[in-house]
């Protein structure tokens, strides 16, 4: 096969009503310089077939079948398959824009970055929202890592384009551990091995929401899963000598995680207990309420589903 610019890695699981369109977004992009790289991550559906199909078709598509280990894991092994110097991630449910692939490696080319996103639209029902960062920027790694933590900026996998080699340093989680939030905790490990970062917001990606699939809901929202996750970013951040300095950010990320992202949360939890007394000077007035509503979980969830009855898509 031939080299190609851009690797598009995209896992596959459960997703065979939604693949065809998914791999159908990347081979009609504008830019053609690209390599397709389906990873079927012990899919029990239909997926491995299809992407077999498309494989048999189009001579750039690549698949790779493997037992079931997990979304970081299927996207390591789409890494290693990939040819191209760049890789943009694409989960097997969304799509990308029509012209997503020119656009994010006119970022790179343009302003010399190891890695730059784009904004996304949030399909729900068919209708999509823009959602942008909050500021359009470029930034060192060190100042990624700050925008992480803080949640200041989209850092998911997707949407984004990076340099290839960066997903061959150690940045993802145990294999043996899921992990929620891998995203976030792969961005807080690559960030150290990143020059120059950017946000940008073109539309470059559509994001299908699903409020019933296992990234909104599951076990891995687990309160003893959500506490593991915290202790290897010290882990991280304190091997980098940086924990100190950051160990406030990651107490603010503490509360928003377990107010927005754990499920049935147990109020006689140990965790629970240390990050409610965690001392709030200091803390901005969104966090110490979210503090106080942690010691009652009934009005946390009532005061959440209210917030997204008025502001769905926040």
């Amino acid at each position: 096969m031939v080299n190609r610019a851009i690797s598009v890695i995209i896992p596959i699981y459960n997703s065979a009503s939604t693949l065809p369109r998914c791999i159908d977004s990347v081979l009609a992009q504008s830019w053609t310089d690209r390599q397709i790289v389906l990873v079927d991550d012990g899919s029990p559906d239909s997926g491995g077939r299809i992407a077999d199909d498309y494989a048999l078709r189009h001579r750039d598509i690549v698949v790779v079948h493997q037992p079931n280990r997990g979304l970081a894991e299927a996207r390591r092994a789409g890494v290693m398959a990939a040819t191209g110097q760049w890789v943009v991630h694409l989960d097997s449910d969304d799509t990308l824009a029509p012209h997503a692939l020119e656009t994010l490696y006119g970022y790179v080319a343009q302003g010399d970055l190891d890695i730059a996103w784009g904004c996304y639209n949030r399909v729900t029902a068919d209708k999509p929202t823009k959602v942008v960062h909050h500021i359009e920027l470029q930034m060192s790694g060190r100042q990624l890592l700050d925008h992480v933590l803080d949640l200041r900026c989209i850092c998911a996998s997707w949407g984004s384009i990076s340099r290839r080699d960066l997903w061959l340093r150690d940045i993802y989680p145990p294999e043996q551990l899921r992990l929620p939030g891998e995203d976030v905790f792969i961005h807080i490990k690559l960030s150290q091995f990143v020059g120059r970062a950017a946000l940008f917001n073109d539309v470059v990606y559509n994001y299908y929401y699903n409020p019933r699939s296992l990234t909104q809901q599951g076990p891995l929202h687990r309160q003893q899963l959500w506490q593991r996750y915290f202790a290897l970013v010290r882990d991280n951040l304190r091997s980098r000598g940086l924990l100190q300095q950051l160990e406030q950010r990651v107490r603010l990320l503490e509360v928003d995680r377990l107010a927005f992202s754990c499920r049935d949360i147990d109020p006689g939890d140990p965790w629970l207990r240390q990050v409610v007394g965690y001392p709030s000077t200091g803390f901005p007035l969104k966090h110490r309420l979210l503090q106080q509503l942690l010691r009652h979980p009934a009005l946390l969830r009532r005061a959440i589903a209210l917030k997204r009855a008025v502001a769905p898509v926040l």
